[in-house]
């Protein structure tokens, strides 16, 4: 015979079913959720679904595709979508304005939540929840989008199992956009915030100075926002431990967005060929040596 279980432990193992179940589904919407620490990159040079390999590999729970910053199409997105919703990572895509027929189109080819760059009030959010989410939260057309996180479902995902699986972020990175960060923070559909700080330091006429007290007191109204209406905010831009402490002191989400696969490619390149130079280097010092 089976044994039996209390109504407290089968509440316990339901509760942690429930979250291995959005974990799948979602699983940066769910860590942002539970605070816990979550890893992101940015897709621009490697149009392949391989990068999603990678990104598991080396323990990331999800990636972006970059539309702001890249000729990458949607056709290659796409694969790198669906990649994804297989290998359970999150992947979302970076638009730069607020492009309907994008929203709709990325999400339709397995986009699992969006982060639109440069909103500046209440009804740029509003109007990027309702092309974004299917009724009754939105507006989206239900085109049975091509989401791999559904694939094993036996009916037709609801659209509000659909919305729920959703994540979306809008990006603050301008003075306007500081100013009015409480009604942004406060749209019902907008999952989080997220401070490009580059683009905010540059708005702010102090270009790359994260340290700078007008850029601290900025994102001091950002967490005050994101506080008050329970929604986590979340920095990028920042790369230096040392630039990043004060803002996550701040109670900024442990959700790091630590690059593009460019710049690993970069960094990676300059590495190998240092070593090369030094192998070299040895090489030719030990004739000399010897004389």
């Amino acid at each position: 015979m089976w044994p039996r279980r209390t109504v407290a432990a089968t509440l316990d193992i339901q509760m942690e079913f429930n979250a291995m179940e959005a974990a799948q589904v979602n699983r940066l919407k769910s860590r942002l959720a539970a605070n816990q620490a979550s890893y992101v990159f940015a897709v621009r040079s490697v149009w392949h679904p391989g990068i999603v390999g990678i990104a598991k590999a080396s323990g990331y729970d999800g990636l972006y595709i970059d539309f702001q910053h890249s000729p990458i199409s949607l056709e290659a997105a796409a694969g790198i979508f669906q990649a994804a919703g297989f290998a359970g990572l999150t992947a979302l895509a970076r638009l730069p304005s607020l492009d309907l027929s994008l929203i709709g189109r990325a999400m339709d080819a397995g986009a699992h939540g969006l982060m639109l760059a440069d909103v500046r009030n209440a009804a740029q959010a509003k109007d990027f929840v309702a092309a974004a989410l299917l009724a009754p939260a939105g507006e989206r057309s239900f085109g049975m989008p091509i989401d791999t996180r559904f694939a094993s479902a036996k009916e037709t995902p609801s659209m509000s199992a659909i919305n729920k699986a959703t994540l979306l972020i809008a990006m603050v990175e301008t003075v306007e956009g500081i100013e009015r960060v409480g009604e942004i923070a406060a749209t019902p559909g907008i999952d989080a915030v997220q401070i490009g700080s580059a683009d905010l330091t540059a708005s702010l006429g102090l270009p790359g100075e994260f340290g700078h007290p007008k850029v601290q007191a900025a994102y001091q109204q950002v967490a005050a926002a994101c506080q008050f209406n329970h929604k986590p905010f979340i920095i990028a831009g920042i790369r230096k431990t040392e630039d990043l402490l004060p803002y996550v002191a701040m109670g900024a989400a442990r959700c790091y967005f630590t690059g593009s696969d460019s710049g690993f490619l970069l960094e990676g390149a300059h590495a190998g060929k240092a070593r090369a130079m030094a192998a070299d280097d040895s090489v030719q010092r030990r004739p000399r040596e010897r004389s």
